[in-house]
């Protein structure tokens, strides 16, 4: 199991993955591995995980506001059915977005897990927390 967090907003860019600054917990037994300031996780032990996603998103300064939207992403593709969307009214109005899939690493392999900025324009991100849990 892996718990990673933020304590600093961000500014995402378009197509870029959310990073984390604080490792609150990671296992022993080497099942996943991050390094340090970035975003993505990787998921080293054959088995079931469930990937889990929860931040705050807004639209920042400047931009037009509009939807906005993350995904988790596998191995650089963004998961069908992990899409989180939202619509500001208003710059720097945040939402509170969450997105869940399972995600199978299969023997003698490993998966790259992150969690992306599908928008078209870049976003604010507060908050963030991700866990992957080694669930079978």
């Amino acid at each position: 199991m892996i718990e990673l967090i933020n304590t600093i907003e961000q500014t995402v860019p378009v197509g870029q993955s959310v990073a984390y600054n604080n490792t609150v917990f990671a296992s022993k037994c080497g099942g996943e591995s991050y390094r340090g300031d970035g975003g993505q996780i990787r998921l080293n032990r054959p088995g079931v995980y469930r990937v889990t996603f929860n931040g705050n998103i807004a639209v920042p300064t400047g931009e037009t506001v509009g939807e906005i939207s993350i995904g988790i992403t596998q191995d650089g593709e963004v998961l069908n059915g992990t899409i989180a969307r939202v619509t500001p009214a208003a710059v720097e109005e945040f939402f509170n977005v969450s997105a869940q899939t399972l995600v199978c690493v299969t023997c003698g392999c490993c998966v790259t897990v992150a969690v992306r900025n599908t928008s078209d324009i870049p976003i604010l991100v507060d908050n963030p927390n991700f866990n992957a849990v080694r669930v079978c």
